[in-house]
């Protein structure tokens, strides 16, 4: 290939496909610079080099330990090949003679479970335990990477621990308050959580961890407020399976996601003009069902319709007692909303 074809064919590689404007690189991938495609995903050398297949000098090898997870238990090194491989090749990818498969193939079996996890046998169960919450309860990487932390910064600080099974539920509250997500999760449902998985963790325990062991932790979380619960709960109600019949039976012209879009702005309305030291600590949890109960009867008077929600349906969308809901409407919201 000539020299001015060469250059005429990386200038068309260099030009966007749609738009022909300038490609850049930004991290691992070439995007347009203009309309912002990616064009190409690239993949960098890394700064460790496991074996060189050009270099046959048994000397020049590196080989790099992948490191300590935080919520894994396990030895130090590389494993040898895959967990069932029955046959086992060198680094050039050839089978390896009799006499070496059979010595590797007994390392292989001698350096088994027992042994990564040999003097950490109950954090390898926590560990385990953490993972299918976290995913049941659908938590992200943070909050179990954190409660992982906090779990260990415990169990060193501390020198016997009560329970380690409520404990790393304590640790899982703890690190999603922490996380300050838009839906966080309640101790109920932590708990709830590890009974579904036959561990009889519940509220009290966690809440005992809490104050026993949370000295070890910087605690500078600022507690929820209805605000954070808000979205959650109305999403789970709009979820219910007889919404729709009501909202046909009530004669009411609203979608879903009209009735959605219309509690949340009244229910942010009268959060605004219920200030904290008038909500006298309540739980916040329950007093989110509580104003979307009121909410949905400003909205009937507003526009002149009947109800739509009942306490009966609050309650079995949110798992909220319906008894509860009724004491904080009829004790705190009625006399200031409805006089």
């Amino acid at each position: 290939m000539e020299i001015s074809s060469i250059e005429s064919y990386k200038q068309e590689n260099d030009k966007c496909p749609e738009c022909g404007g300038k490609i850049i690189e930004n991290s691992f991938e070439k995007i347009c610079k203009e309309c912002g495609l990616v064009i190409n995903n690239f993949f960098r050398e890394s700064a460790f080099i496991f074996n060189d297949l050009k270099n046959n000098n048994s000397l020049n090898k590196q080989y790099v330990a992948l490191g300590e997870r935080t919520d894994f238990i396990g030895g130090l090194g590389s494993f040898i090949d895959y967990e069932k491989s029955k046959y086992l090749k060198d680094k050039n990818g050839k089978l390896l003679p009799p006499g070496d498969q059979k010595l590797f193939r007994r390392l292989k079996k001698n350096y088994a479970q027992f042994l990564r996890i040999k003097n950490h046998e109950t954090e390898y169960r926590v560990f385990n335990i953490l993972n299918k919450i976290t995913l049941y309860l659908n938590l992200n990487k943070n909050i179990r990477n954190n409660a992982a932390y906090y779990y260990k910064k415990i169990i060193k600080s501390e020198e016997k621990i009560i329970n380690n099974i409520s404990l790393i539920a304590f640790c899982i509250f703890f690190a999603a308050r922490k996380e300050y997500h838009n839906a966080p999760i309640t101790i109920n449902e932590i708990s709830n959580g590890f009974q579904n998985f036959g561990h009889r963790v519940n509220p009290r325990l966690i809440l005992r961890d809490g104050i026993r062991y949370k000295c070890h932790l910087n605690d500078d979380t600022t507690p929820h407020k209805s605000e954070d619960y808000l979205i959650r709960l109305i999403d789970e109600i709009i979820k219910h399976q007889f919404l729709k019949e009501r909202l046909m039976k009530k004669e009411v012209l609203w979608s879903e996601s009209d009735f959605q879009n219309k509690l949340i702005m009244k229910c942010r309305e009268i959060l605004k003009e219920l200030p904290l030291w008038q909500r006298g600590g309540r739980n916040p949890f329950i007093l989110t069902g509580a104003i979307i109960y009121l909410a949905d009867k400003l909205l009937a008077k507003d526009y002149d319709q009947k109800t739509i929600l009942t306490q009966k349906i609050i309650s079995e969308a949110t798992k909220i007692a319906e008894y509860s809901i009724r004491d904080h409407y009829v004790n705190l919201l009625k006399p200031m909303f409805m006089s």
